[in-house]
């Protein structure tokens, strides 16, 4: 009886080894499938989408070669905002991001729909001090701190701080100071406390 029990062991090892190697392979190719549903599914999604998914989160972005860190607090379209760490925050063209680092992996459809000019316009209201940073058509970034005096349809204009665009029209409007188009804005910081 000794043999017999050995033969039927080695019966029942061997058919629990082939049935393990089948459920090997079973669970392997599911999780293929999973991978392959995973890849579908990001592939329906855009970088805003990732963003809109980590508002609330901590962020690292890197835009013109400067990075910021802080609180992702919006996430439009084409742009972030970021309350930073050091205090502060940063308005930064999505188009102009280099890299982002973020905590969270869920995606979301944008809830803000306006345009970059929106938190623009909100700081020219207030007489907020900016540093608009704008990228060269050759790559070179040129930083300009003023006040933002117009924003328009695809530009703002801007008073240097430094006082250098004076000219104004004779009632106080929006008038010979820089120009700068939209499209070539990497990311403006407002400077409150420049007030």
């Amino acid at each position: 009886m000794g043999v017999a029990d050995d033969a039927d062991d080695r019966f029942l090892r061997l058919f629990e080894d082939l049935e393990a190697q089948a459920s090997g392979r079973d669970l392997h190719e599911r999780l293929g499938e999973f991978s392959d549903l995973v890849a579908g599914e990001a592939a329906d999604h855009a970088l805003a989408d990732r963003l809109a998914g980590a508002v609330g989160h901590r962020i690292v972005v890197s835009t013109a070669g400067v990075r910021f860190a802080g609180r992702l607090e919006t996430a439009a379209q084409t742009w972030v905002l970021v309350a930073l760490d050091g205090g502060g925050e940063v308005l930064v063209s999505a188009a102009h991001i280099d890299d982002v680092r973020v905590e969270s992996c869920s995606h979301a459809q944008p809830q803000e729909t306006l345009s970059i000019a929106s938190p623009l316009r909100r700081w020219r209201a207030e007489q907020i001090p900016c540093a608009v940073a704008t990228t060269s058509a050759a790559g070179g970034v040129r930083t300009v701190v003023g006040r933002l005096d117009l924003v328009a349809e695809d530009y703002v204009e801007i008073t240097e701080s430094s006082g250098r665009d004076s000219a104004r029209s004779p009632v106080g409007a929006p008038g010979g100071g820089l120009l700068v188009p939209i499209p070539a804005i990497a990311y403006v910081r407002p400077e409150k406390r420049m007030l």
